[in-house]
């Protein structure tokens, strides 16, 4: 990432975090856009995606933070792989995540 990059990422992540006190789960901060859409993948999808990573990159919370901030705003079954993903990155995308994030008190495994 060159720096010009990281200063538009970090300005995005301070106005967010003065917004709303922390960067918004993308179901969150863009609920017309679907889960699987292109949307996420370019235009203002994309750019929050990138926000977001950013920021949950440099937050360092530990495990129980990252299951409190999912808990805070649960993500819509969809979502419930992507969020399990995040919290922990060893687990592939698919239910095993989701039974996990289960296990936590998100979602509900189908």
């Amino acid at each position: 990432m060159n720096d010009r990059t990281r200063e538009l990422l970090d300005a995005a992540v301070g106005e967010q975090l003065d917004t709303h006190g922390r960067v918004p789960p993308p179901w969150r901060a863009y609920p017309e856009i679907e889960r699987y859409s292109i949307g996420w993948r370019m235009g203002n999808g994309e750019w929050h995606l990138m926000v977001w990573w950013h920021w949950w990159e440099h937050t360092r919370m530990d495990e129980a933070e990252r299951i409190a901030y999912f808990r805070a705003d649960e993500p819509p079954y969809e979502w419930l792989d992507w969020a399990a993903h995040q919290i922990w990155p060893d687990v592939d995308f698919g239910e095993a995540g989701v039974r996990r994030l289960a296990e936590q008190g998100i979602g509900a495994a189908r």
